[in-house]
């Protein structure tokens, strides 16, 4: 446990390093003065001054930060001339927006040379569950069903009473192999009423069989067995040409990122219609959930590659959500400095400080509220 924390706050600590380390040399590159480089959010733990900036750690290890001279403009602040000319506020808004975004670039970079390192690994091929049906672009695809799958299991249902679990797939019935869905529903209808044998896999490959009586005449709104069922799809992915193979990393960081937010949109729609945020929050996880996911890829047999995988894909959600139009991130920043590109007019200096004021107060909501979910998920 304490060597998957510290690997985790390594990791951590690699992502954000190379995300503000984007917006200190951009910032540098066009002369601005950096206050700070500090990792974590505050109260600060240590610092120490380099030259003109202040090095430090932070309690709160969930980000990090690069502090720029006159970043946040207060109005009436006396200038020291010979510094007016390094002040971020100061200087033109295509310079401001390459400063703000050049840390989201820092981060897909990252994950773009480490995909070219895991694919490179695995003869440029991939396979990626297909939650949701979609087309990846500059690769090779062949969509291939791995099984039907148990889902909710209700009570008093044959299934409950023969111990299917949900999660399990159901691998063969009556000694035959079974993957397509629909093939097997028609199957257990016509052998209503009859005693069946269902071989079932659990996530870890172990076989179990089961002997299971389906209903002629089930309730209202249950099959047969009284199982939700579903396939589990994959995407089988093959950089094959030289040209898929030489842009092979960014390829895939498109496709991931694109593919994610398919996934998320599609949750966010259904938790409308519902009004049921339950899919929302299990798809989401924080500083406590990344910690078990870093554990359990780091408990299998050959962790280096699928651990570099896994880093490569946290550096483009970090990228991802950075670059959202929300208040104190780098698209809520980015956002104002649009607004002034468009309108040749700054919106007041004291309605953007309160602004991202409010959107880190969120955002440290939602942190707390994700941890609580993490630690349920694990506890309860």
């Amino acid at each position: 446990m304490i060597l998957t924390v510290l690997v985790f706050i390594l990791t951590l600590g690699v992502l954000v390093l190379v995300h503000e380390f984007g917006h200190y040399f951009a910032a540098k590159k066009f002369n601005v003065k950096v206050l700070e480089f500090g990792f974590g959010l505050p109260p600060k733990l240590w610092g120490k001054k380099i030259g003109e900036t202040i090095y430090s750690l932070n309690w709160l290890p969930i980000g990090g930060f690069v502090r720029l001279l006159g970043e946040d403009e207060v109005p009436g602040q006396e200038v020291k001339k010979p510094e007016a000319n390094r002040w971020f506020s100061n200087q033109p808004v295509w310079q401001r927006i390459v400063v703000v975004v050049a840390g989201v670039v820092m981060n897909l970079l990252l994950a773009t040379v480490l995909f070219y390192g895991v694919l490179g690994f695995s003869n440029f091929k991939e396979k990626i569950p297909l939650l949701v049906p979609h087309n990846f672009v500059g690769v090779s695809q062949v969509d291939e069903t791995l099984g039907i799958f148990i889902g909710e299991v209700a009570p008093n249902s044959p299934a409950q009473k023969a111990g299917m679990i949900s999660g399990e797939r159901i691998a063969f019935l009556n000694g035959q192999n079974v993957s397509d869905e629909k093939v097997f529903i028609e199957e257990i209808k016509r052998l209503g009423g009859q005693e069946v044998t269902l071989l079932l896999e659990d996530n870890q490959g172990k076989s179990r069989e089961v002997k299971v009586s389906p209903r002629v005449d089930p309730p209202p709104g249950e099959g047969s067995l009284g199982v939700r069922l579903g396939s589990l799809k994959v995407a089988n992915l093959a950089y094959e040409t030289p040209t898929q193979k030489a842009l092979s990393g960014f390829y895939h960081s498109y496709n991931l990122t694109a593919y994610s937010m398919k996934i998320f949109g599609r949750l966010l729609g259904d938790a409308f219609k519902t009004r049921d945020l339950g899919a929302v929050s299990e798809s989401v996880a924080g500083p406590v959930g990344i910690t078990q996911m870093t554990g359990t890829i780091l408990s299998t047999e050959n962790p280096i590659i699928p651990y570099l995988n896994f880093v490569a894909l946290l550096s483009l959600n970090l990228a991802v959500v950075n670059i959202l139009p929300f208040p104190a991130l780098d698209g809520g920043r980015l956002i104002f400095l649009v607004i002034e590109g468009v309108f040749r007019k700054k919106v007041k200096a004291e309605v953007e400080r309160w602004v991202h004021t409010a959107g880190m107060a969120i955002l440290l909501t939602l942190i707390i509220l994700i941890t609580v979910s993490d630690l349920k998920k694990i506890f309860f």
